[in-house]
């Protein structure tokens, strides 16, 4: 798990994964235990965990980012990952980070666009 800011998050615009807002207590408890959960609800596949986890504060809540990155249509059922995160958004604030970027940072779409044509370069 990486802590990362607002503004790194907000480079992030050419990526996707999922947002839990408000996590409190040990961290590591809350990745080793979504990661499980996605696992036990054939989410996760093949062994596949989430390797690429952030943490990130944002209007005094504690956030975790699940980062896509690096993980394989054989990994992850994104289906079965779009229903979980609906099910869980009241109990986790669970939503998409293109999602979380536009809604709660305020970053517009073509802004994500433009930070990730600059970071290509």
């Amino acid at each position: 798990m990486k802590k990362i800011t607002v503004s790194e998050l907000k480079e992030m615009g050419n990526s996707e994964g999922l947002v839990l807002q408000g996590c409190g207590g040990d961290l590591e408890e809350w990745i080793t235990g979504i990661n499980s959960m996605l696992t036990e609800k054939e989410i996760l596949l093949g062994g596949a965990v989430f390797k690429d986890v952030y943490t990130f504060e944002h209007e005094g809540a504690t956030n975790l980012l699940f980062s896509f990155n690096g993980m394989g249509k054989d990994e992850l059922a994104v289906g079965k990952l779009a229903m979980w995160r609906l099910q869980t958004k009241p109990n986790f604030g669970s939503t998409w980070l293109s999602d979380y970027l536009v809604n709660t940072i305020g970053i517009e779409q073509n802004d994500q666009m433009d930070c990730s044509h600059t970071q290509s370069m």
